[in-house]
């Protein structure tokens, strides 16, 4: 038996939080595709447990989105060790699907500082998909993440490289720069604001896309209509089970499986993908933090087909620290 939206919404956050809660813990958007590394960025005196949930917009991927725009909620949970080491997992539930879970991460890395000013990561990650997932990185199961970070005092910049998997491979290269601002006392005397905004800009190549495309074509059918219709139909039918149901002179016999199948070579070219501004602001009262953030993503260089577009996105997390 289907459950309805809301009832899977809601059934989603109860169990995320009942999971949580069991455990007694404290991880690009449905793949936003940034290698950002460790999923928080100091390490403590000892290891610490982060739990979260969090609310997305719209899930993108490099700035490459679906034609159907799916708001999700996604659970993460995460140990970091006081060395740096850390292992997160995150799943995700789909607002616009019939499944419960529509993806899994799984992720382990290692946080560590070059010296006062420099700081750098490694981490690899694998993602699980319900079958016939429609996200555009459902192509990608795995991941090989790493960047190096310097403070300038003004301007934190960080270079970010990542190789990605699967049934398709590509490699990016992302450039952050942000600005970190903190005010004690917010609200209450333990009462800490932060503001981060941060300007990036990706390069890679388009496997991803390409293959993404191909796998819409194939779940759709592509068959235009050509199959099982009157003789008289102009072959404009349901494209799911391909009966013509027009008028004119067409004919209604052909291949009600056949599926066109268009190879983009600019997909294998290394431009410029996305540009990018993001503003989170994050309030924290002792083990608890919340966090809302903006992002507004231009995404450059498309494909022919990609109907990815400028727009923008909305996040809010709820974490607890211990």
């Amino acid at each position: 038996m289907l459950l309805s939206q809301g009832n899977r919404c809601l059934l989603g956050f109860v169990l995320v939080i009942g999971v949580f809660s069991g455990r007694l813990a404290v991880g690009q958007d449905v793949g936003s595709g940034e290698p950002t590394g460790s999923p928080t960025d100091s390490t403590s005196s000892r290891g610490a447990f982060t739990a979260s949930l969090s609310y997305g917009s719209n899930s993108s991927f490099f700035g490459r989105t679906q034609t159907t725009r799916y708001p999700y909620l996604a659970g993460d949970l995460i140990y970091k060790t006081k060395a740096g080491i850390w292992g997160s997992v995150t799943s995700y539930n789909l607002f616009n699907t019939t499944t419960f879970i529509d993806e899994t991460d799984l992720a382990a890395g290692w946080d560590f500082d070059l010296s006062k000013s420099v700081d750098a990561s490694v981490s690899y990650s694998h993602f699980l998909f319900a079958p016939n997932s429609p996200l555009v990185k459902s192509s990608v199961n795995n991941s090989l993440d790493g960047y190096i970070g310097l403070d300038w005092k003004y301007i934190y910049t960080r270079l970010n490289a990542a190789y990605l998997f699967g049934t398709s491979q590509d490699a990016f290269v992302i450039l952050d720069n942000s600005r970190y601002f903190g005010f004690d006392n917010v609200l209450t005397a333990k009462g800490y604001l932060s503001v981060e905004p941060r300007l990036s800009a990706t390069a890679g190549t388009q496997h991803f896309v390409v293959t993404s495309l191909e796998q819409q074509l194939k779940r759709n059918g592509n068959n235009n209509g050509k199959g099982g219709g009157n003789g008289n139909g102009n072959g404009n039918g349901n494209g799911n089970n391909g009966n013509g149901n027009g008028n004119g002179g067409g004919n209604g016999g052909g291949n009600s499986g056949t599926t066109t199948v268009t190879t983009y070579t600019t997909g294998t070219r290394f431009k410029i993908l996305n540009y990018e501004l993001r503003v989170p602001i994050t309030y924290s009262l002792g083990i608890v933090s919340w966090q809302v953030a903006w992002r507004y993503t231009v995404p450059v260089n498309l494909l022919p087909e990609d109907i990815s577009g400028a727009r923008s996105y909305f996040t809010t997390t709820l974490s607890l620290n211990l």
